[in-house]
């Protein structure tokens, strides 16, 4: 059989035509298909960083404008004449609410024989005597003094610079100082809404 008959070149033609074809699927499969696919993901990175670089000198660009409008806005908010308790933890937070409603107290002239806040029992946490959503703090106030006093420390606190509820009050005529009908004994319960920083 002679080398260069026409079906030999023709079969020769067909398996390097097939090999051919083959190494090329080969390359495309594992070279040009993984290098694309890198590239674009490498490309939709860098246009990620592009913009989130061009945010941020924006944000710089902007930084004394945000600063100025956020302390504008503080200036607003502590103008108010009510906020909320502000604390690191709820123990300085109870610390303040104890503190204002003994001022309140004593601005109204009542004599206070008892002033609980976050009621709790001995050996437990101030935490677990806060409500369930964890933003308030309960406080009961015993007092005694007249319907005046009374009256003052009720507007004490609507005008307290923080904001406290009067959640139950109670009043009843002093038993202990039958000589003085117009003493009264006072019991509040009341509740102020805390953020922790």
């Amino acid at each position: 059989m002679a080398v260069n008959s026409p079906l030999q070149r023709r079969e020769q033609r067909v398996v390097i035509g097939g090999a051919l074809l083959a190494v090329v699927s080969v390359l495309l499969a594992n070279v040009a298909l993984p290098f694309a696919r890198h590239w674009s993901a490498r490309e939709a990175e860098i246009r990620a960083l592009r913009a989130e670089a061009a945010s941020l000198a924006g944000l710089v660009t902007a930084s004394p404008r945000i600063e100025a409008e956020a302390g504008a806005q503080e200036r607003a908010l502590s103008g108010r004449a009510r906020r909320v308790f502000h604390a690191r933890s709820m123990p300085l937070a109870s610390s303040a609410l104890q503190a204002l409603l003994q001022d309140a107290a004593d601005a109204a002239h009542l004599v206070v024989t008892r002033l609980d806040v976050a009621q709790t029992a001995p050996g437990s946490d101030v935490a677990a005597a806060v409500d369930s959503s964890g933003s308030s703090l309960p406080a009961t106030l015993v007092a005694y003094g007249d319907v005046v006093g009374l009256a003052a420390l009720l507007d004490q606190l609507t005008r307290a610079p923080r904001v406290v509820h009067v959640e139950r009050m109670t009043v009843q005529q002093n038993s202990s100082l039958r000589g003085a009908p117009d003493m009264l004994q006072i019991t509040l319960a009341l509740r102020a809404p805390v953020l922790l920083q």
